[in-house]
């Protein structure tokens, strides 16, 4: 009888922690204003933003405003090529209003990058293609 309580406890104590890591990202209250992926930044500015891009790019940035109830706060950048996952990048959000990007080396393919809260909840996502 003890060890069922004891298991018991465990699971509440286990699910009140959960609970309680979900909803800080929830009362963070962070939102994707926008998305794009770019040729590079420049100027804190996307540039070269397309939904396709020549093989000869080689590197592509995704580029993300941001806005959070509550600073500081960190979100992903999840990088997919088809369905593997292939990056992953975590990104600093400072400022209640801020854009964040990161880049990644790429190939020919369709690609896909997630934009992730800390918990792993996709907030927005962009699909793209490499010829």
């Amino acid at each position: 009888m003890k060890k069922l309580i004891l298991l018991l406890v465990g699971v509440l104590v286990t699910l009140g922690l959960a609970s309680a890591q979900s909803s800080k990202a929830t009362d963070q209250g962070i939102k994707v204003e926008k998305i794009v992926v770019a040729t590079s930044v420049n100027n804190l500015e996307p540039v070269g933003e397309n939904k396709e891009f020549d093989a000869s790019v080689g590197t592509v940035s995704c580029w993300t405003k941001v806005t959070a109830k509550t600073v500081p706060a960190t979100i992903k950048h999840v990088w997919y090529f088809g369905d593997k996952k292939v990056f992953e990048y975590p990104l600093d959000v400072k400022f209640p209003s801020t854009h964040t990007w990161s880049s990644k080396s790429v190939k020919s393919g369709s690609w896909r990058v997630d934009v992730t809260d800390e918990a792993g909840t996709v907030l927005s996502s962009i699909n793209f293609t490499v010829k």
